[in-house]
């Protein structure tokens, strides 16, 4: 079993609906079990910042699949759910994110782990150092809280609450 960490983000279309939608679509899959899931939060675009601000999440599980596979239901779920990738960093109706999958590290084509940019991404950083502040980036040796520390990313990110979602 791999410990997995995945980053939930959307802006458009009831934002909060739809991170629900994605989290039950994850969860109804068999080789999938939740251990955590923070808050959600609101944060400000980053990037493309003429956009509605997104609320974002992160989901620790664990999984039987190996990377590659866990991205593939990740990418399957945001397909399923209509995610159309037109503007780079742009308003989209989910974001999957393949964050950690273990304290293994991962650059193939398509398939990058640890997150490349997670350790920069306040949004990220927040819920992750909520729900586990001791895991480890694999490659930098820091844990989410000290990343978290350490973080020059000054855009807004705020806790709003509970995802809503029944058996969560």
């Amino acid at each position: 079993m791999e410990e997995v960490f995945i980053g939930f983000g959307s802006n458009l279309q009831d934002p909060k609906a739809r991170l629900g939608e994605a989290l039950s679509w994850l969860l109804a899959l068999d080789s999938v079990s939740l251990v955590a899931l923070s808050s959600l939060y609101r944060s400000e675009p980053v990037g493309l910042e003429d956009q509605p601000w997104f609320f974002n999440g992160v989901a620790w599980v664990r999984s039987e699949l190996g990377a590659r596979q866990i991205l593939g239901s990740l990418q399957e779920i945001e397909n399923r759910m209509g995610r159309v990738r037109r503007v780079p960093m742009g308003p989209r109706i989910i974001d999957l994110d393949l964050l950690l999958v273990g304290q293994r590290v991962i650059q193939e084509h398509g398939l990058q782990v640890p997150h490349p940019r997670m350790h920069l991404r306040r949004f990220v950083l927040e819920p992750m150092a909520e729900i586990c502040p001791w895991v480890s980036h694999p490659v930098l040796g820091k844990t989410a809280k000290e990343l978290l520390l350490e973080l020059q990313d000054t855009k807004a990110v705020e806790m709003v609450g509970p995802w809503g979602v029944p058996g969560c």
